[in-house]
């Protein structure tokens, strides 16, 4: 009965170690990855910055506003993106869904792009306030442009920890 109950203590010692263990882990990947966003959003920022040129009295502007709207958008492209997928699956898949199911899918879908446009119009509008048109225009292209850099260098990092 002795031996029994020292395995049991040995064993829930062991389990509550690996659970410290697994939970350190998790949030060290956790604030990894927070890191990172802040390390990329810091990043945008400097280059949307200098891009536009933007004076300190515009940026003390423009980043409010750009950040309220971007971060609306990029929730409603999440909605798009992932949760209509997640819908098609948990029906079974496309071939498995039914034409008023896809038709009410497609409306949700028409709608998020909708909401999107309108915020992206809203933002253009309250952005035309605080910078030219021209810098908007410039604002489209070097959000691509930052995307795209942002997308090679993690493909770039993803080859060099596949090479290793």
């Amino acid at each position: 009965m002795k031996l029994y109950m020292i395995i049991k203590k040995l064993n829930m010692k062991k389990i509550l170690f690996l659970l410290t263990i697994i939970l350190l882990s998790t949030n060290s990947v956790l604030a990894q990855r927070n890191m990172n966003r802040q390390k990329i959003m810091a990043l945008k920022t400097s280059y949307i910055t200098n891009s536009l040129n933007l004076t300190p009295n515009e940026a003390e502007k423009f980043w409010p506003v750009f950040n309220l709207y971007s971060k609306n958008i990029q929730t409603l492209k999440m909605s798009l993106e992932g949760g209509i997928h997640k819908k098609v699956q948990a029906s079974g898949g496309i071939d498995s869904i039914s034409e008023t199911e896809a038709k009410l899918l497609l409306d949700e879908i028409i709608s998020l792009e909708q909401q999107i446009t309108n915020n992206e119009v809203k933002m253009i509008n309250e952005l035309s306030k605080i910078i030219s048109f021209k810098q908007i225009i410039k604002l489209k292209k070097t959000q691509r442009e930052f995307n795209k850099r942002i997308l090679q260098e993690y493909g770039r990092r993803r080859r060099m920890q596949q090479g290793q």
